[in-house]
């Protein structure tokens, strides 16, 4: 009988849809650190033929004889390395998140136009307002708008598809080139992203946080946006700089954003902090979110579900999916 192994906070919180997805023949094994010693693990992983979750309790694994895989039941993988995870031992994540990340973003974008939240307050206040029929307060639309997807993969694949069906124009940059596909107009690389800047009225940053991309967008970047374009960050807080970010939207250098994703996070050494060092919440011309644009349940059941079809694949020995590195650590190193 295979083993499967769940720790870590996160992890064993969704401990049941992994018993949903997996058949009898498995045995599930949880470390909790709420709830587990530290010096329960090495026992638990000595038995496990795949352990899933985040960084594991120590900085040196112990002995694992039976593993195939380490499955991360998210995206994010900047907690581990190759350096840090067991030799030959793939590393895989997984998505699932972008229909939901999409669908926010598209509804950042036509709520910045349509303004369907003033709208409903000022109906509550004045319902007609004294205005007879044919005489309205106009709002604007999204259709034949250019979105700029930058760092067009999984989330900007699934936003463009829904921008095309409110006929927008789409444009994107990534890191490696290939040609453009439908419904693109164009897509470059890196190099080209003060154009997409420039011809965008909406800038969606869905691209990865790494050496090259934080900081991506700042002060020379924000003078080459229209005045009236809307930034929409579903990636990584620190793809834009901060300071930059907030004085362009105080400054009214630019439309307004949409934040889902911020410069600071609660951790056990900081549980009361602010999301952001500057005062976004006093802005008028933003949406605000706590990293919760992919949050909803079905998000939550797709990802459980790839996470037990990779399990069967690797004691199967069948090709894993979404392997991002093997593991180098030597044992005892």
């Amino acid at each position: 009988m295979p083993t499967a192994l769940v720790q870590g906070r996160i992890a064993v919180q969704f401990e049941h849809l992994l018993r949903k997805e997996l058949d009898d023949n498995w045995t599930i094994l949880v470390w909790d650190p709420a709830k587990n010693d530290p010096a329960e693990f090495p026992a638990m992983a000595l038995q496990a033929d795949a352990v899933i979750g985040g960084a594991i309790p120590g900085k040196i694994w112990p002995a694992i004889p039976n593993m195939k895989l380490f499955q991360i039941p998210w995206t994010g993988y900047d907690f581990c390395s190759p350096e840090t995870m067991p030799a030959g031992i793939p590393v895989c994540n997984c998505f699932e998140h972008e229909s939901s990340i999409a669908e926010f973003v598209l509804a950042g974008m036509l709520e910045s136009k349509i303004g369907l939240r003033q709208i409903d307050a000022r109906f509550r206040k004045e319902g007609w307002g004294g205005r007879p029929p044919g005489n309205s307060i106009y709002h604007a639309e999204v259709r034949g708008l250019t979105v700029g997807i930058v760092g067009y993969g999984h989330i900007g694949q699934e936003v463009a598809k829904r921008a095309q069906a409110f006929d927008m124009r789409i444009i994107g940059t990534r890191r490696s080139a290939q040609p453009a596909p439908p419904p693109l107009a164009w897509l470059g690389t890196a190099d080209r992203l003060h154009d997409l800047l420039a011809e965008s009225d909406f800038v969606v940053v869905a691209c990865d946080l790494n050496a090259e991309t934080e900081g991506l967008i700042g002060k020379p970047e924000f003078d080459q946006m229209k005045p009236d374009a809307i930034i929409i960050n579903v990636a990584r807080g620190r793809v834009i700089a901060e300071e930059p970010l907030y004085n362009a939207l105080k400054n009214g250098d630019i439309g307004g954003a949409v934040l889902d994703v911020w410069y600071n996070h609660i951790s056990a050494d900081a549980k009361d902090v602010w999301p952001a060092n500057l005062p976004f919440q006093d802005l008028d011309n933003v949406i605000l979110s706590a990293h919760e644009s992919a949050s909803t349940p079905e998000q939550v059941e797709r990802r459980w579900q790839f996470v037990a079809e990779n399990l069967h694949r690797a004691v199967r020995g069948e090709a894993l999916e979404n392997i991002v590195f093997e593991g180098k650590q030597l044992a005892g190193a």
